[in-house]
């Protein structure tokens, strides 16, 4: 590895997907955070023994494993928590009524702006905003 080549600054990008981990420590903050990871992974799995090609596809399945994780908690975990918060309420108040008043108040808080929205609409027009509904 020459000096220059050694001495260049890497990027985020070339940080996290290049096989090749730069041997400096980058400068910035964000960047040395990063780094330090991918070096503990490195280290810790002994990625650094591995072919270039052999790397490629064990960070691709890790990758592919976190984006899995990352879209399971995206659409997943916002039910679960409500479903836990029913439960919780459930199992404090002793019956589902006091988790269904909690949800139809919020609805009914959530819902106000439409409602006054088609209130104005239907005295504009003269018919009442629940014959629409």
């Amino acid at each position: 590895m020459s000096y220059h080549e050694w001495k260049r600054e890497t990027s985020l990008l070339q940080i996290l997907f290049d096989p090749q981990l730069p041997y400096r420590k980058p400068d910035s903050a964000l960047h040395r955070f990063f780094w330090r990871r991918r070096v503990w992974v490195e280290v810790t799995f002994a990625l650094s023994m591995l072919e270039p090609w052999e790397k490629v596809l064990i960070l691709v399945v890790i990758y592919a494993a976190l984006l899995l994780l990352g879209t399971a908690a995206f659409f997943y975990l916002p039910h679960h928590l409500a479903f836990l918060r029913a439960r919780a309420a459930y199992y404090l108040f002793g019956s589902t009524d006091a988790a269904s008043d909690s949800l139809v108040r919020l609805k009914d808080a959530a819902s106000w702006g439409l409602n006054a929205s088609l209130a104005n609409v239907g005295s504009l027009v003269g018919k009442s905003p629940s014959a629409e509904l």
